[in-house]
């Protein structure tokens, strides 16, 4: 009986800790600077009233195919089944917020993994001298597919 329960224990753990590996990151892109990759929040001005906040699942393990959930200010999202989900903003509404949570995983191995993973993205059409928009691109290829593993 101990050994079961020491087993149960073990097994919990690491489910636990699978669940911690995996996580959204986000970015916000037609920023004055250049961004980087941030778990779970990420802020900036831009510097034209239409950008976008892309989000990217970044796990241990290679992924095939995410479930995103997703909602934000007025824009256009493009979340198919891939690593990266993007949201773009309305050029009418030129600021706001995205988040976008990923709820399951598949993995390149087989496996699957549920998840509640989320990241929330806020963005405001900014003010004073910009010399350079930096934009990051996701192509459309990445978002439907995980299949270059870019992590």
């Amino acid at each position: 009986m101990k050994t079961y329960f020491l087993l149960a224990a073990i097994g919990l753990s690491t489910a636990s800790m699978n669940s911690q590996a995996a996580v959204v990151e986000c970015v916000i892109s037609g920023t004055p600077t250049p961004q980087e990759w941030s778990a779970h929040f990420c802020s900036s001005p831009t510097v034209s009233p239409v950008s976008s906040v892309v989000f990217r699942l970044n796990a241990s393990k290679p992924i095939a195919e995410v479930t995103w959930s997703y909602h934000g200010s007025s824009g256009r999202w493009d979340c198919n089944s891939g690593q990266y989900c993007r949201f773009t903003n309305s050029s009418r509404q030129p600021s706001g917020n995205a988040e976008a949570c990923a709820r399951r995983v598949l993995y390149t191995d087989g496996t699957w993994e549920s998840l509640n993973t989320c990241a929330y993205g806020t963005y405001w059409y900014g003010s004073g001298p910009i010399l350079k928009q930096f934009d990051v691109d996701v192509s459309e290829e990445q978002l439907s597919s995980s299949a270059n593993h870019l992590h």
